[in-house]
């Protein structure tokens, strides 16, 4: 996911979970949950915030303090439509904004649709760690220096962790409290 999209996940994600939000309400929330993994810029924001309300996803409300936003139906259904939009490389960085987007909002999705995300995700990591498998042996049989060296210790670690995000994944459990 680029940086825009990444921040209409943000945006549509904070505002479902909010009645109405300022855009510095947006960057807080985004900045406490996900800071760790992406960088909630004002500089994104304010031009995805003017395109989603453009595109009829949010809607400004004008009060007595200013201006807010609130999310549409519209807005709703972007939401959920970005939440089913595949990952492009799980493998290149596994605490990547779009990931750590994605689970923080994927309990938006209905209930059947958030076990069959999460199944698609490990499936795609388990072709990536395959990838990445193939790429180790293929290093190890070619390169002078694959006994040692950083790239066969960053491919280890990349499998490393893609392994535990696997293991993870298949722990995860659908909260069904919010089963309506």
């Amino acid at each position: 996911m680029d940086q825009r999209t990444i921040a209409s996940l943000g945006i549509l994600g904070v505002l479902t979970e909010k009645e109405r939000a300022t855009i510095r309400d947006v960057h807080e929330t985004l900045q406490h949950n996900f800071g760790r993994y992406w960088g909630a810029s004002t500089g994104v924001l304010n031009p995805t915030m003017t395109s989603l309300k453009n595109s009829g996803h949010v809607e400004l409300v004008l009060d007595d303090g200013g201006g807010s936003y609130r999310i549409t139906e519209s807005g709703i259904n972007r939401l959920q439509s970005l939440l089913r939009e595949p990952i492009k490389d799980v493998s290149e960085s596994p605490l990547q904004a779009s990931l750590a987007m994605k689970f923080g909002f994927l309990h938006h999705l209905p209930l059947a649709e958030q076990r069959q995300e999460i199944d698609r995700l490990a499936d795609r990591l388990r072709t990536a760690r395959t990838e990445l498998t193939d790429l180790r042996s293929i290093h190890e049989t070619e390169v002078e220096d694959a006994e040692t060296g950083y790239r066969r210790d960053l491919i280890r670690l990349r499998i490393f962790v893609l392994d535990a995000l696997i293991e993870w994944l298949e722990t995860v459990e659908i909260d069904r409290s919010a089963e309506t």
